[in-house]
């Protein structure tokens, strides 16, 4: 049988609609009162893992910039690389975009009806060629559909520099180019300007040129992004046919090694219900951070609780099995982090769900527990989550350590106002995080204090806790 409690998960029948306290004997009755199965449901996701994108990523470190205020919600996922113009550019690219949306969402009333700006990217390594394709979306009320971001650059990996599609091209190359579009795409001459090249990737299947909505066809058509091979230029592109990228390769374990190595490493904790506790919670990782903020909680003792970025586990599948095996809670940030009042239901159950199962596939564990991103829900999102049997866990503390990127103002924000039951809002992106996190854990500790997991600390509630509902502190 499946291990499914690695983590003393306390709260993983909440599907059943509401869990009284610790006390309560502990049921598996989920599909009783939702009428669906969730393992059924869980077992469908499963069997489909690519319902939703997994970005590609051959070049870089993932991080992103993220930005929580009443008019805007913004996180851009990007790439830090080792080549210092590449790095210049996508800063101004984002700061840039950042400003200018921040003014356009200037208008808005409240959290719910704040604009969304959510940017992924791919990256790609052809040769000595970078590529990087930034795309997402801007949304707020009252568009008629979000409006998408599109941005590309590159850079030559043996010189450090810049690179535009001329580079890449044989002299007359861009006008052969220009034509194959024209014809592909059936534009009109007459909409056609020197612009029309400008958004291009290099991967490992050829050349890709994206014409953004609305610029060359009409706003209907959406995106559209036209694929040449590399036999179909190898007059015109200066480049080797042959692809010499090297894609790091995901360790990918069995479900028999996955319940194993569950099994030999759980780590239970025992909890002192008559001492304080609080819950130190980690956003949209896992990030090349992470693994040294576990080193942290392995030296000095407690548990956190990362609620993760579905679409960015398989790149650090090690380090998320290590948080489920050390006993720490894995909890789902949705997919690609959208902003949950402005999908569908059916896009809801996409973004919780295919989250939910690639935490499963990856460390045996169940998470019925999500943070909504940007801490935003409404009347649709609880619904969907109490149909689905999922607690919605928000924050009492936040650090702002996104926005102060300062080791010291991160410490003095936990230490000046921690109390009994809170839930403490960090993000392992950030270097600076995990530094104050060295003198965070063991000093509270120290206070007294035990660190636990959301669902070990609202198990430990005087209220009910119920699927649907969204959960501050104890």
């Amino acid at each position: 049988m499946k291990k499914l409690f690695s983590l003393f998960l306390v709260l993983c029948v909440f599907l059943s609609g509401c869990t009284k306290t610790q006390n309560d004997s502990l049921s598996n009755t989920q599909t009783e009162q939702s009428g669906t199965s969730s393992d059924n449901l869980l077992e469908e996701y499963l069997a489909n893992p690519n319902i939703l994108e997994t970005p590609i990523r051959e070049y870089g470190e993932s991080t992103a910039f993220i930005q929580l205020d009443e008019d805007l919600g913004v996180r851009i996922a990007y790439p830090e690389t080792e080549l210092d113009a590449l790095n210049q550019a996508i800063e101004t690219w984002i700061t840039d975009t950042v400003s200018y949306f921040e003014y356009e969402s200037a208008d808005a009333i409240d959290m719910e009806d704040s604009a969304e700006l959510t940017v992924d990217y791919d990256s790609f390594l052809t040769g000595n060629i970078v590529s990087v394709k930034f795309s997402g979306l801007y949304d707020k009320p009252y568009l008629a559909h979000p409006i998408d971001i599109i941005a590309t650059f590159h850079a030559d990996l043996s010189t450090g520099k810049l690179l535009s599609l001329d580079n890449i091209l044989t002299s007359g190359g861009r006008e052969v180019l220009q034509n194959m579009v024209i014809k592909d795409a059936q534009l009109e001459v007459e909409v056609v300007n020197e612009y029309l090249l400008d958004l291009w990737t290099l991967t490992s299947d050829g050349l890709e040129i994206i014409l953004e909505r609305g610029d060359y066809l009409p706003m209907s058509a959406g995106t559209v992004t036209l694929s040449y091979s590399y036999d179909e230029l190898k007059d015109i592109l200066l480049l080797p046919v042959e692809n010499e990228s090297e894609v790091s390769e995901t360790e990918e374990l069995t479900e028999t090694e996955l319940t194993e190595n569950t099994e030999n490493n759980l780590t239970v904790t025992t909890i002192d219900p008559d001492k304080p506790m609080i819950a130190l919670t980690f956003d949209d990782g896992p990030s090349k951070h992470t693994a040294h903020l576990l080193d942290i909680f392995a030296t000095y003792g407690g548990k956190g609780t990362f609620f993760v970025v579905g679409n960015l586990i398989d790149n650090r599948v090690d380090t998320v099995k290590r948080m489920a095996d050390e006993g720490h809670e894995v909890a789902g940030h949705s997919w690609s982090h959208r902003q949950l009042t402005k999908l569908t239901p059916s896009e809801l159950t996409d973004q919780i769900m295919t989250t939910r199962a690639k935490i499963y596939e990856v460390t045996g564990v169940d998470s019925t527990v999500i943070r909504p991103p940007y801490g935003a829900f409404n009347s649709d999102v609880k619904e969907v989550c109490a149909n689905l049997g999922i607690v919605m866990v928000n924050w009492s503390l936040d650090t702002l350590d996104w926005k102060n990127k300062n080791a010291d103002m991160v410490y003095n924000a936990i230490m000046e106002d921690v109390k009994d039951g809170a839930i403490i809002l960090c993000h392992d992106l950030h270097s600076t995080t995990v530094d104050a996190m060295e003198r965070v854990i063991p000093d509270l500790i120290e206070q007294g204090y035990q660190l636990v997991t959301v669902s070990e600390l609202l198990s430990y509630s005087d209220e009910e806790v119920c699927a649907g509902n969204v959960y501050n502190k104890r």
